[in-house]
């Protein structure tokens, strides 16, 4: 096979792919799905369809102007684009349960999806097709001194379907979205000829508007914390005024003494476990004794397996182990042994890992799955022997809502999430709390806010906030609450530099 033999395969190659993207997908999706099924696009449905056009339309600028370089980089552009769209989309709907998506299936596959798969085909047929293509300077042989290709019969008859393909998508897309600035729904209905069920709409904007991300929901920023503060990135203005709480104040708690506790960092979470002390600060976990002296340490990988974002709370968990628990909702479930084995603990551990162990049967990581709270990060956790409960933070998406999600001990799976019944004042919401630690005591939750500086009592079983506990403005920065047995309020705050444990009366 000549050179100019492959050349004019290659070109042919390049026709077909062109042609195939516009018809098959393309075709299919606006003749049968649209006309005769009235199937309607969404946005981001018109986006991909409209990067598969340019990819098949690219294609043919290549089979009559020939090979170039910004022909083939605005092939990979538009195809890499096309796969940002076609993952944007079906990752919206990717956790759904069996069956449940948006739009026409086929062969129990929605659309949206077989973007993502046709985005992928081009990726290969190029590769492909270069693999098999001439040496670069035989194109030129080939154009033979001219600067336009000529048609050749089958490339003529493409150009032509493919013409008449976008000109009926451009139509098809003219009566379901109509003209700028209407632009495409989110949830469209069924595609119409008949005006009064067309609808154009221009609210795709209003999200728009107000910030891009690629992140989308998801572009949350990081919960405060005792060594990184966040509420100006949270949008939060933090408020030690218990009269501005949502809710109205039943009791009220004075400081009875103080106590500096001597650590090194700010400590984010304090509980006592098992008779110890137990305190963190970011990936840092130090057990203490009853007068606050270090016993044992250690220092969490964070990245292995499992990412857990900085810890929020540790908890005691089956049979003399511990549950430590980060603000992404991902956890290690470990335990102390002065005799571990520092090499199969160094997965878990940057330093200690000759005292603690996170691998071995009923240790290891792992990552909680939630519905209502998947959006939010939490920074509290507690436990009542059976289930552990978190609640969410406000954030800079969200800061209106508290979900309480609650969790089997014995295994980690969702038991059941809500958002408690309050008696809230005007103009308020449960957002308006910061719960930066619970404890259980005597069959309720006490959620002690940051935030307005108040503690809510929230009973599980009524999923109802039951009373609403205030304590003083000199306590600036609440990150940990401890309930003694006989009912004593303890709070640690991170402020004026200095680890400070309240005594409350």
């Amino acid at each position: 096979m000549t050179e100019n033999v492959k050349a004019k395969n290659f070109y042919t190659l390049m026709c077909l792919a062109g042609f195939l993207i516009i018809l098959l997908p393309v075709g299919i999706a606006n003749l049968v799905f649209g006309y005769m099924l009235g199937d309607s696009p969404c946005t981001l449905c018109w986006g991909q369809r409209q990067a598969m056009i340019y990819i098949g339309v690219i294609a043919f600028f290549i089979i009559r102007y020939g090979i170039k370089g910004k022909y083939v980089s605005a092939l990979l552009i538009v195809t890499a684009f096309g796969l940002y769209q076609s993952l944007a989309h079906f990752g919206n709907h990717a956790m759904r349960d069996l069956d449940q998506g948006f739009g026409l299936a086929v062969f129990g596959i929605h659309t949206y999806f077989w973007a993502e798969v046709v985005f992928w085909a081009v990726v290969l047929l190029l590769g492909v097709i270069f693999a098999f293509a001439p040496k670069f300077g035989e194109f030129d042989t080939e154009m033979a001194g001219k600067k336009i290709r000529d048609w050749t019969k089958f490339s003529f008859i493409a150009v032509l379907i493919t013409t008449f393909i976008i000109a009926s998508n451009v139509f098809q897309a003219f009566v379901s979205t109509g003209i700028p600035p209407y632009a495409g729904q989110g949830d469209p209905v069924r595609f119409s000829l008949n005006p009064k069920y067309i609808i154009w709409s221009t609210d795709y904007w209003n999200s728009k508007l107000k910030g891009f991300s690629f992140l989308g929901a998801r572009d949350v920023k990081a919960p405060d914390y005792a060594f990184a503060p966040a509420g100006q990135k949270l949008g939060i203005v933090f408020d030690n005024d218990s009269k501005n709480a949502p809710l109205n104040v039943d009791e009220a708690l004075e400081v009875a003494t103080s106590k500096d506790i001597e650590f090194s960092k700010p400590i984010n979470t304090l509980n006592y476990i098992y008779g110890e002390y137990v305190v963190s600060s970011k990936f840092d976990v130090a057990f203490l004794d009853d007068a606050f002296k270090e016993k044992s340490s250690f220092q969490l990988d964070p990245y292995f397996s499992a990412t857990i974002d900085p810890i929020i709370g540790i908890i005691p968990y089956m049979d003399n182990k511990y549950i430590l628990m980060g603000s992404n909702k991902s956890f290690l479930r470990f335990q102390q042994n002065p005799n571990a084995s520092e090499v199969k603990q160094y997965a878990d551990f940057i330093k200690g890992a000759d005292k603690f162990e996170g691998q071995g049967e009923g240790l290891g990581r792992g990552r909680l799955d939630t519905v209502r709270s998947k959006f939010f990060h939490t920074a509290s956790i507690a436990s009542d022997g059976k289930y552990f409960y978190l609640a969410t933070t406000p954030n800079n998406k969200n800061a209106k809502t508290l979900v309480i999600s609650k969790f089997s001990l014995k295994d980690r799976i969702l038991s059941a999430e809500f958002i408690p019944n309050a008696t809230l004042k005007e103009g308020k919401t449960l957002g308006d709390l910061y719960i930066t630690s619970m404890v259980y005591h005597k069959g309720e939750l006490y959620a002690l806010s940051k935030n307005h500086n108040v503690i809510v009592v929230i009973n599980p079983q009524s999923e109802s906030i039951t009373k609403t506990i205030s304590y003083p403005q000199t306590i600036t920065n609440a990150r940990s609450l401890l309930i003694s047995e006989n009912g004593t309020f303890q709070i640690l705050s991170y402020q004026d530099g200095k680890n400070i444990l309240f005594t409350l009366k």
